[in-house]
């Protein structure tokens, strides 16, 4: 698969069971995405949403979140064209700095140019949501873009 032959877009309402079939299947959190105000980007394989990512706005600052790619596609630089769409997006709209936690991706984000940093230098509205505050574990690596 290449992902030329992807179309990645926002995610409607009725993508919201795909996306959460997803984030379980790769034992990430879904619980609140609606109420966070995550923007979610999904790609769309002949006809079936094959990955996902999302960004949480906070100003002038953002949180990379709920990436995922179903494991019958990975490999094929779906994740890093996800990634891709979704820095542009918040480039975009004004978010000058992205943030994310990750518990076992560090290499694949680190090889997109990201670095890890102390979770005390993030931007305190960051460090204020869900996913600092409880959904991800105190063991998570903060990560922000280098």
């Amino acid at each position: 698969m290449t992902t030329d032959a992807l179309a990645i877009r926002f995610a409607a309402a009725a993508d919201r069971p795909a996306i959460k079939a997803l984030l379980e299947a790769a034992k990430l959190p879904a619980s609140d995405l609606v109420e966070s105000g995550t923007v979610l980007l999904v790609a769309v394989d002949r006809g079936r949403i094959a990955g996902c990512v999302g960004i949480e706005p906070f100003g002038e600052c953002g949180l990379i979140r709920s990436l995922a790619v179903d494991p019958e596609v990975r490999g094929g630089g779906l994740a890093r064209a996800l990634v891709a769409r979704a820095e542009a997006l918040a480039a975009a709209g004004g978010i000058a700095s992205l943030h994310l936690l990750t518990t076992d991706a560090v290499p694949f984000w680190e090889h997109l140019g990201w670095v890890r940093v102390p979770r005390e230098s993030v931007p305190d509205a960051v460090r204020g949501s869900r996913q600092f505050t409880g959904l991800c574990p105190a063991s998570a690596v903060c990560m922000t873009r280098g």
